[in-house]
């Protein structure tokens, strides 16, 4: 089995670099199967960008950068991410590391049993640390919201940045994806539903590094809410033919 790990990176050159060396190389070193990680850089600055070139060739082979694109959008940086990607499965997770890897040891001894595994910082066995009065109201709210809005049953934590996904369901996630924005969680979710994709839940330990943020709460909020609009009035184009669904193997 193979692996694949894409890292969107949005002016987290240093701070990437960081936790690939200390955190992230070694702990998929022990694993049993072949790994990769894909870094996408889009909408990072020049500087950034140069910088994280010159990093990269201090890295071992199995870490690739994904070309450059000047597009900005977390939703664009994974999607290109996800088409790039070949491991049967394909993990997400946020360059600040701010899920701790250990929630593999879950996940691992299932794979192939589930089309998706989505983190939950809200299961009764999750640890969280440092999570501010504001961004604690904001994910309570938009959790509320969005699962009144989408009917998301069986997904409680829409935006936790750690995912993994069988290869052919993040190909059709990404393929149908619109939103290229802080939504496209919610867009993946709701689709995985629509779907009727099989998805388990685990708990994690959460940290979150407030100082190397690149969301502006305020900024990103307002885009958020027309996003969630765009996706449910995009219903539709997000079920799956079955011409579709025999290509990509489901």
């Amino acid at each position: 089995m193979k692996i694949s790990i894409v890292i969107p990176v949005k002016n987290q050159s240093n701070k990437v670099y960081h936790n690939l060396v200390t955190k992230i190389i070694p702990f998929f070193d022990t694993r049993k199967y072949t790994y990769d990680i894909l870094i996408v850089s889009d909408g990072s600055s020049k500087e950034e960008v140069e910088l994280l070139q010159e990093l990269h060739k201090k890295l071992p082979l199995q870490v690739k950068l994904v070309p450059h694109e000047d597009i900005k959008g977390k939703g664009h940086a994974v999607n290109k991410g996800f088409l790039a990607a070949d491991g049967d499965y394909i993990i997400m997770m946020d360059a600040d590391l701010a899920t701790d890897l250990s929630c593999m040891d879950e996940i691992e001894p299932l794979l192939g049993k589930y089309d998706a595994f989505l983190a939950n910082r809200d299961h009764k066995d999750s640890k969280i640390k440092k999570r501010t009065f504001l961004r604690n109201l904001g994910h309570k709210g938009s959790i509320w919201l969005i699962r009144k809005r989408f009917k998301l049953k069986n997904i409680h934590d829409t935006q936790c940045g750690f995912k993994v996904y069988r290869n052919a369901v993040a190909k059709a996630l990404a393929k149908h994806e619109i939103i290229t924005g802080f939504a496209y969680d919610v867009e993946h979710c709701y689709m995985l539903a629509l779907n009727n994709f099989s998805t388990y839940e685990f708990p994690v330990k959460w940290e979150n590094d407030e100082a190397d943020s690149t969301v502006n709460f305020f900024g990103t909020t307002k885009q958020f809410y027309k996003d969630l609009s765009i996706i449910k009035k995009n219903r539709k184009s997000y079920i799956l033919s079955e011409e579709e669904r025999k290509e990509l193997g489901l």
